[in-house]
């Protein structure tokens, strides 16, 4: 039987105000229980929070400016390393799932959870001769036609491991005025959609872009969505039309079009970057000129649209409907590192509010494995943080003096603490192979 305490941690998402002890027996808890209250010096006992979940993930794209896309294992020991302990694959996850499970069978320590869809179900080509979002990415996704194509996706994506669906329905825009860049779900296609996962408990993921699509696929009976709304600032009306969604922030994946070479460098200097990711996409960026938006022409639009997004992120925070998600897989937004990253730019200038910080944290972890739980089709009620539950979970040293995205002091997967130190050895082993670290699907 392996044993371990936690003596007179402070657990915020439990009760800020109170302090507790822990026991830990073959990694699972076994004792939470209050010993006293966190006033004056105890403020700053350290924080037990559990592990990160990163809520829409793309395993099978290449995040790293040269295109090419890392082995899975480097995947699942950098999010390891930065204390992300469960992962949502919102598409392509069976491109690399053969590779992802020799991997774990292989690892020394346990990998994060996963969850994943199998192929997105996109829009077919329209009269206007534009596709569905999803066909320009190097990874298959289904073409809903028609309703009767859905009971095939289901069944491709349930042979696959796939426990939700995820459908795309944006047809691209991100500001007013803007031309479609995609063909979209024809309502019809959409309401047969919603009907059939409904009846047949299949959580469905809306991937959408506007005020105009969130409010459509809401009433039509879907309430999880992929991304904020980036066209406006939904106002309180808004909100309580769209009571019980919820929405994924993905700042990390739309940041890097608008970005110049000094944001790159500071995005990149933060601990654990070179430890975890391809050095090499630090030579990239220190070319950059000027903003990828400028040369696509986009960086206005794609400026606006961060600044909603961060605006909506923060009411459906308020709101309790925040689940906190990076889109990595897409240029520029790396597994694990990004997940850090996307609470600093979420918390902005506010960073010190301790009520904001707790807020962002709490999203991140509980909120966000109730969302992991729901697609997975496990129990998503029971708090990760009771007696029975797995020891999963992050220490901090507690205080408003750092960022969001400093790095747990300690990472513990099912009663076993992560070695920061031997995954980041392990990962430049694997860089230095044959490989490089690479793979090609």
């Amino acid at each position: 039987m392996t044993t371990h305490e936690l003596r007179r941690v402070a657990i915020p998402a439990l009760d800020p105000g109170l302090l507790y002890d822990v026991d830990v027996e073959d990694g699972v808890f076994t004792r939470i229980e209050p010993v006293g209250e966190r006033t004056g010096a105890s403020g700053e006992a350290v924080e037990l929070w559990p592990g990160y979940v990163e809520a829409h993930a793309h395993l099978a794209l290449p995040a790293n400016f040269d295109d090419s896309l890392d082995d899975p294992r480097i995947s699942a020991l950098s999010y390891l390393y930065h204390g992300v302990t469960h992962v949502a694959d919102l598409f392509g996850y069976p491109l690399l799932k053969s590779r992802w499970e020799a991997g774990q069978a292989e690892s020394a320590v346990p990998y994060p959870e996963l969850v994943h869809c199998g192929y997105a179900a996109t829009a077919t080509r329209d009269a206007m001769g534009l596709t569905g979002h999803g066909v320009e990415f190097p990874s298959p996704v289904f073409q809903l036609g028609m309703e009767e194509d859905l009971a095939d996706v289901l069944h491709a994506n349930r042979r696959r491991g796939g426990t939700f669906l995820k459908v795309m329905f944006t047809d691209g825009t991100e500001q007013p005025e803007m031309a479609a860049r995609f063909s979209r779900l024809s309502p019809k296609v959409l309401e047969h959609t919603e009907q059939v996962t409904r009846e047949q408990g299949v959580p469905a993921v809306l991937d959408c872009n506007t005020r105009e699509e969130v409010l459509e696929a809401y009433r039509i009976g879907f309430r999880l969505f992929a991304h904020p709304v980036r066209d406006f600032e939904l106002t309180d009306e808004d909100w309580q039309q769209l009571d019980g969604a919820r929405f994924v922030s993905t700042l990390s994946g739309l940041r890097p079009m608008v970005m110049e070479r000094e944001e790159f460098r500071a995005e990149y200097g933060r601990p654990g970057f070179l430890d975890t990711q391809d050095p090499a996409n630090l030579d990239f960026v220190a070319g950059v000129e000027e903003p990828y938006g400028i040369q696509y022409k986009c960086q206005d639009t794609r400026t606006a649209a961060l600044h909603a997004m961060r605006l909506n992120n923060l009411a459906a925070l308020r709101r309790g409907r925040l689940l906190v998600g990076t889109d990595c897989g897409n240029t520029g937004a790396f597994h694990g590192y990004s997940l850090l990253g996307e609470l600093d730019l979420l918390a902005g200038d506010e960073a010190d509010d301790p009520e904001l910080r707790d807020g962002l944290r709490h999203a991140a972890t509980v909120d966000n494995l109730r969302f992991f739980r729901e697609l997975a089709g496990q129990d998503s009620v029971t708090h990760p943080l009771s007696i029975g539950a797995p020891a999963t979970y992050n220490l901090f040293t507690a205080g408003t003096g750092s960022p969001l995205s400093t790095l747990p002091d300690t990472t513990v997967v099912h009663g076993v603490a992560i070695d920061r130190t031997a995954i980041a050895r392990e990962i430049r082993t694997i860089r230095e192979s044959a490989s490089e670290g690479k793979v090609v699907l």
